[in-house]
């Protein structure tokens, strides 16, 4: 993530390093600032309480401590204040109120660049970012991250460390979920959400004392669970547990027997399977409800098997130039939000789209400590990847041992292990017939990049993110980090007439640069004279295994012969942007046909639409795409037809 000053964000759980302290103590004044959600809302800076008491002035700050870290977006500021029906001065109060936990956070409005772990409130594109130096500072995040350590404790056979993970979890609550709060619809689900996480807690913890045979001490509480959900199932089951291991058979049984009436009574149900088998077990004294004998654990730190944590994102290019505005919106688009976040990052071959979402991802991945996936949809000869063995690949990768043979299945377990949990997915070589929705996580925390060259229509929810070809600067320096600073500030003019050669395309730049670093004697005008030629400047950018032809010319396979036809004769106009009308004419279509067609190439960003506001647009071919359409050497259809 980024601010508004394009620093990199990094959120971190400082934490995950050391035991948190337990009994919430971490309302300490050794933070710079504290926000409490699990109760009335708690704001402590610099170890005094500034809580403030104006009722939409908490809303706002609720709203920024749940995203902590991540854009808060105004307009989602403006529904959670006033619902549908904002007043006209909305905007204005919203940054009325911004001003104001400013000034009572006492936070600027810029980057602690030269101070990372100063907590401060950004504006940002759109919204705003509470940007704090440890997201544990709020503590809903820190109940979240023991709530995950528990589980994996528990899952680990490490049952006394889980229950004592669980209880300093649940002693962060102090009442209910933002307490006090007038609550819209990303507060109301955010603090559902947390009550949800606290009852599972609650029933883990449960479980591990249980293993520990607390059984004795756990009666009483059961008892007054049971009582307050007299059909919660689960927790009957686990008080005919402790009833029975303390000896008291008769009264689990009775237990069973008032949940049966109960729900008899009340839902017409009888009790779950699981339950029918509890009670049958204790009708038979079976030794399978027996607590069972805990091995002897040598404490050997090395041997502990710690959860497996994928990070498959590929490394990042070390050369990577410009693209401030589009890595802050990618880095703003995958953080924060209660739902899972998909982003389509599209363009055409050779703008660097993969390079841009390895950047952002990488920058991002403190926001998904569960894992970062990374998936090919399509080999290297262009075949789709079997979607069961992509499925596969990824289950293995999060440590599952046994994925099941059905696709189906895998399916259902991938589902159900992303369900809590913050996971990134990206998938690469993304098209309508090569996307594969059940490698969706489905956690709120999760956030899916799809990667095509064309948009996916099959994206529900999706926003959309167009990678353009670099500007002239930055073109340039991607030039200069390739064959040297020196060589380029001697040739100037040179420089910048090369990169325009290559149509600003990080691929073809990449194939220049490359043949110009290994030879380092060529003057840059030399080159530059060479592309001059049209008909040899695509040979000049196919070097070191840069190759725009060939990139080009597989993308152009997979047209339609009617896409194909309407973009060579556009490409023949010689770079004159041509109206639809005038389109139509040299390809002898109807004008409706050639309106969709040119739909069709635009979103695959083959062609350019100039004029957009204009009734009447114009369409012309990015140079590089003209002088491979006119090539002849992109499809042997082509090759038997004249322009």
């Amino acid at each position: 993530m980024q601010n508004s000053t394009g620093t990199a964000v990094q959120p971190h759980l400082s934490v995950s390093q050391e035991t948190p302290p337990a009994g919430g103590s971490t309302h300490g004044s050794d933070r710079a600032i504290t926000l409490g959600l699990l109760g009335p809302l708690l704001l402590i800076r610099g170890g005094r309480q500034i809580t403030p008491s104006a009722p939409k002035l908490r809303l706002v700050l609720s709203l920024l401590a749940v995203q902590a870290n991540s854009v808060t977006r105004v307009d989602q500021l403006v529904e959670e204040l006033w619902g549908e029906s904002p007043p006209p001065s909305a905007l204005t109060t919203v940054q009325t109120y911004i001003y104001q936990l400013r000034k009572l956070l006492k936070l600027d409005d810029t980057a602690p660049a030269d101070d990372p772990a100063r907590p401060a409130l950004l504006s940002h594109p759109g919204g705003y970012i509470l940007q704090l130096p440890d997201l544990a500072d709020v503590d809903a995040n820190l109940f979240e991250l023991l709530a995950r350590r528990g589980r994996t404790e528990l899952l680990g056979a490490h049952a006394e460390a889980a229950a004592e993970t669980f209880r300093d979890a649940l002693a962060l609550w102090r009442g209910n979920v933002l307490e006090g709060v007038p609550t819209g619809p990303v507060l109301y689900a955010h603090a559902t959400r947390l009550e949800e996480l606290r009852r599972s807690v609650v029933t883990l913890r449960i479980e591990a004392d249980l293993q520990l045979g607390r059984h004795h001490e756990l009666i009483g509480e059961l008892g007054s669970m049971v009582a307050a959900e007299p059909t919660r199932e689960d927790i009957c089951a686990k008080l005919m547990i402790a009833l029975y291991r303390s000896g008291r058979r008769v009264d689990a049984l009775n237990v069973y027997q008032r949940m049966r009436t109960v729900l008899i009574d009340e839902l017409g149900l009888d009790p779950a399977a699981d339950l029918q088998r509890l009670h049958q077990l204790m009708l038979e004294a079976h030794p399978e409800l027996d607590l069972p004998e805990r091995p002897v654990v040598v404490e050997a730190p090395a041997a502990v098997v710690q959860p497996q944590v994928p990070a498959q994102l590929p490394a990042d290019i070390p050369d990577f130039v410009g693209r401030e505005a589009d890595l802050r919106a990618l880095t703003g688009l995958l953080s924060g939000g209660e739902t899972v976040r998909v982003v389509n990052v599209v363009g055409r071959p050779g703008t660097g789209k993969n390079a841009l979402v390895v950047r952002a991802t990488r920058e991002v991945r403190g926001n998904f400590p569960d894992g970062q996936l990374y998936v090919d949809l399509v080999d290297a000869a262009g075949r789709p990847a079997p979607a069961g063995q992509v499925l596969g690949g990824m289950l293995r990768a999060l440590g599952a041992s046994d994925v099941p043979e059905s696709p189906g299945e895998a399916a259902l377990l991938f589902r159900s292990w992303t369900a809590d949990r913050r996971l990134l997915v990206v998938l690469n070589k993304a098209s309508d017939e090569h996307l594969p929705h059940h490698l969706f996580p489905t956690g709120a925390g999760c956030a899916v990049v799809v990667v095509s060259r064309a948009p996916v229509a099959a994206l529900s929810g999706a926003v959309r993110l167009r990678v353009p070809t670099l500007s002239t600067v930055e073109a340039v320096e991607l030039l200069a980090a390739m064959i040297g600073q020196g060589r380029v500030d001697q040739e100037c003019a040179a420089a910048v007439e090369l990169v325009e050669l290559a149509d600003r395309l990080p691929l073809a730049l990449r194939a220049v640069g490359a043949r110009l670093a290994a030879r380092p004697g060529w003057h840059l005008a030399r080159l530059v004279e060479r592309m001059r030629d049209e008909n040899h400047r695509l040979a000049e950018l196919s070097y070191g295994g840069f190759d725009v032809l060939d990139r080009f010319a597989a993308v152009f396979q997979t047209l339609s012969a009617r896409q194909r036809w309407v973009l060579r004769r556009l490409a023949a106009a010689d770079g004159e942007p041509l109206t639809v009308a005038e389109i139509a004419e040299r390809v002898s279509m109807s004008v409706a046909v050639v309106h969709d067609t040119l739909d069709e190439l635009v979103d695959a960003d083959l062609v350019e639409e100039l004029d957009v506001r204009e009734e009447d647009p114009r369409h012309q071919v990015p140079e590089l795409v003209r002088l491979v359409g006119l090539s002849g050497l992109a499809g042997t259809r082509w090759r038997r037809r004249s322009v």
